[in-house]
């Protein structure tokens, strides 16, 4: 006969298994957000210690605060990708605000606050988008952002295509996958939004190409994505190749949208000898592809029938 178990056993499992749930959510989080890093310093540039640093997202309102330390050094953490605006108070000092802060999925952004001496309010605009160079890590990764994906060009609208816009990236000639650093495809991996996206059945991407379906998703849920290379850091993992780490578009305070219109019209191609030998454009074979989803349309045909009567 089996001995009931004590309630203390209990307890502790369930405890175990509550922090085994929380630290993967912690990693999951860690995987599609940002964070902004840096120094509170007074004019002197000395440290601040103790300054309050709140960021606001602008498109949704989200706000997160920290405290800087001894060192003035201050980290926000878990920040969704979007566009920021930064503000630092003290005591004794002005109120010093840093707008159009970009934060990227995966990255760390470096941002150091210059607080002035008075009561007066001060603030600082960030009008431009200076390269953002990372000395926190050493690893290797590539940011394809929404401007990127708005804007270029690509054949299939596959969001996976602008993975070779990164150094060392092609498309792997042996099955279509994309090759990182010269690995094969399979040794790839693909996280959306920080959840795992991989075949475990055939040890590939779900975003292959090739003979399966190449995506899931449209490129127009797509905000941006980052190619890791290597070194990456261990939230990631399981991938000997690179690492592509997604994220979907979510919503703000403001309505917006978008429409558009996919046209491939074989009439629109390059007027080459060789190619308009092979090719036959008529009014039947036109088409137009509407977005991603949809059934293929042709241009409606409509043919009208009469009967004259004899004269006489």
């Amino acid at each position: 006969m089996t001995a009931p178990t004590p309630p203390a056993a209990k307890f502790c499992a369930l405890v175990v298994l509550i922090l085994s749930l929380a630290m993967a959510a912690f990693g999951q989080s860690q995987a599609s957000t940002g964070n902004i890093e840096g120094r509170v310093l007074d004019p002197k540039e000395a440290a601040v210690p103790g300054a309050t640093v709140t960021a606001t997202n602008q498109g949704t309102g989200l706000e997160k605060t920290t405290t800087s330390d001894e060192q003035g050094t201050f980290r926000l953490i878990l920040l969704p990708p979007g566009v920021y605006t930064v503000r630092a108070t003290a005591s004794g000092f002005a109120t010093t605000e840093a707008k159009d802060v970009t934060v990227t999925v995966g990255s760390r952004t470096p941002l150091d606050l210059a607080v002035s001496v008075g009561g007066a309010s001060g603030s600082v605009t960030i009008t431009s988008e200076p390269p953002v160079v990372e000395t926190s890590r050493s690893s290797m990764a590539t940011t394809i952002n929404q401007q990127s994906i708005d804007n270029l060009p690509i054949n299939g609208r596959n969001f996976q295509d602008f993975s070779t816009l990164s150094p060392g990236v092609i498309r792997d000639p042996r099955g279509g996958d994309l090759s990182v650093g010269g690995q094969r495809g399979t040794f790839n991996s693909v996280q959306v939004d920080g959840v795992d996206n991989n075949n475990t059945f055939f040890g590939q991407a779900l975003g292959r190409g090739g003979v399966r379906p190449p995506y899931q998703f449209s490129e127009e849920s797509v905000q941006e994505f980052q190619v890791n290379q290597n070194g990456f850091s261990a939230e990631f993992g399981r991938a000997a190749g690179g690492l592509i780490n997604v994220v979907t578009k979510s919503g703000t305070n403001d309505f917006h949208g978008g429409v558009f219109e996919y046209l491939r019209d074989e009439s629109l191609n390059a007027n080459d000898p060789i190619t308009k030998a092979q090719q036959t454009v008529s009014a039947e074979n036109q088409s137009i592809r509407r977005p991603a989803g949809r059934a293929h349309c042709q241009e409606p045909r409509v043919l009208l029938f009469y009967l004259r009567r004899p004269a006489g």
